[in-house]
Protein backbone atom coordinates (compact mmCIF):
# COMPACT_ATOMS: atom_id res chain seq x y z
CA UNK A 1 0.00 0.00 0.00
CA UNK A 2 1.20 3.70 -0.94
CA UNK A 3 1.79 6.08 2.58
CA UNK A 4 -1.41 8.00 1.49
CA UNK A 5 -3.46 4.14 1.63
CA UNK A 6 -1.58 3.12 4.52
CA UNK A 7 -2.81 6.36 6.22
CA UNK A 8 -5.91 6.02 4.84
CA UNK A 9 -6.39 2.67 6.55
CA UNK A 10 -4.81 3.73 9.98
CA UNK A 11 -7.41 6.67 9.90
CA UNK A 12 -10.17 4.30 9.08
CA UNK A 13 -9.11 2.00 11.95
CA UNK A 14 -9.45 4.61 14.28
CA UNK A 15 -13.07 5.79 13.46
CA UNK A 16 -16.22 4.30 15.13
CA UNK A 17 -17.39 0.85 13.77
CA UNK A 18 -20.54 2.30 12.27
CA UNK A 19 -18.72 4.54 10.22
CA UNK A 20 -16.20 2.44 8.93
CA UNK A 21 -17.75 1.00 5.66
CA UNK A 22 -18.85 5.34 4.22
CA UNK A 23 -15.44 6.95 5.12
CA UNK A 24 -14.01 3.66 3.22
CA UNK A 25 -15.75 4.13 0.60
CA UNK A 26 -15.10 7.87 0.19
CA UNK A 27 -11.14 7.15 0.41
CA UNK A 28 -12.28 4.70 -2.24
CA UNK A 29 -13.71 7.15 -4.90
CA UNK A 30 -10.95 9.53 -3.72
CA UNK A 31 -8.00 6.98 -4.96
CA UNK A 32 -10.26 6.43 -7.71
CA UNK A 33 -10.65 9.80 -8.83
CA UNK A 34 -6.73 10.47 -8.65
CA UNK A 35 -5.75 7.66 -10.79
CA UNK A 36 -4.33 5.47 -7.71
CA UNK A 37 -6.01 2.38 -8.92
CA UNK A 38 -4.08 -0.11 -6.59
CA UNK A 39 -4.64 2.11 -3.68
CA UNK A 40 -8.17 1.74 -4.30
CA UNK A 41 -8.62 -1.74 -4.52
CA UNK A 42 -6.03 -2.19 -1.19
CA UNK A 43 -8.54 0.30 0.32
CA UNK A 44 -11.64 -1.17 -0.84
CA UNK A 45 -10.31 -4.69 0.34
CA UNK A 46 -9.99 -3.20 4.14
CA UNK A 47 -13.05 -5.33 6.30
CA UNK A 48 -14.82 -2.98 9.05
CA UNK A 49 -13.24 -4.74 12.75
CA UNK A 50 -15.92 -6.35 15.01
CA UNK A 51 -16.64 -4.32 18.05
CA UNK A 52 -13.95 -6.10 20.21
CA UNK A 53 -11.29 -5.83 17.51
CA UNK A 54 -12.13 -2.35 17.24
CA UNK A 55 -12.32 -2.05 20.90
CA UNK A 56 -8.85 -3.76 21.91
CA UNK A 57 -7.35 -1.33 18.69
CA UNK A 58 -8.49 1.74 20.54
CA UNK A 59 -7.34 0.51 23.78
CA UNK A 60 -3.50 -0.09 21.65
CA UNK A 61 -3.56 3.27 20.03
CA UNK A 62 -4.48 5.36 23.15
CA UNK A 63 -3.73 3.41 26.13
CA UNK A 64 -0.47 0.96 25.23
CA UNK A 65 0.49 0.56 28.47
CA UNK A 66 -2.12 -0.31 29.75
CA UNK A 67 -2.70 -2.60 27.24
CA UNK A 68 0.87 -3.98 27.92
CA UNK A 69 -0.03 -4.88 31.27
CA UNK A 70 -2.76 -6.90 30.33
CA UNK A 71 -0.79 -9.18 28.20
CA UNK A 72 1.57 -9.49 30.94
CA UNK A 73 -1.47 -10.27 33.34
CA UNK A 74 -2.74 -12.83 30.72
CA UNK A 75 0.28 -14.90 30.60
CA UNK A 76 1.39 -14.51 34.61
CA UNK A 77 -2.27 -16.14 34.76
CA UNK A 78 -1.93 -18.47 32.00
CA UNK A 79 1.09 -19.42 34.09
CA UNK A 80 -0.54 -19.86 37.34
CA UNK A 81 -3.07 -21.46 36.25
CA UNK A 82 -1.24 -24.41 34.46
CA UNK A 83 0.29 -25.16 38.02
CA UNK A 84 -2.65 -24.70 39.73
CA UNK A 85 -1.83 -21.96 41.65
CA UNK A 86 -4.76 -20.91 43.52
CA UNK A 87 -3.36 -18.47 45.33
CA UNK A 88 -1.25 -16.99 42.81
CA UNK A 89 -4.55 -16.94 40.24
CA UNK A 90 -6.44 -15.17 43.34
CA UNK A 91 -3.85 -12.27 43.78
CA UNK A 92 -4.33 -12.30 39.82
CA UNK A 93 -7.89 -12.24 39.45
CA UNK A 94 -7.45 -9.29 41.80
CA UNK A 95 -5.08 -7.11 39.61
CA UNK A 96 -7.44 -8.18 37.03
CA UNK A 97 -9.98 -6.39 38.14
CA UNK A 98 -8.25 -3.31 39.19
CA UNK A 99 -6.37 -3.00 35.91
CA UNK A 100 -10.02 -3.57 33.83
CA UNK A 101 -12.11 -0.49 36.30
CA UNK A 102 -8.89 1.83 35.44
Amino acid sequence: MADDADDQAVRLYGLPPNRFIPERDRAVRAARAAGRREDATRLASLRRPTQAAWAVNQLARHHADQLARLLDLGAAMRSAQSRRDTEALRELAGQRHRLLEE
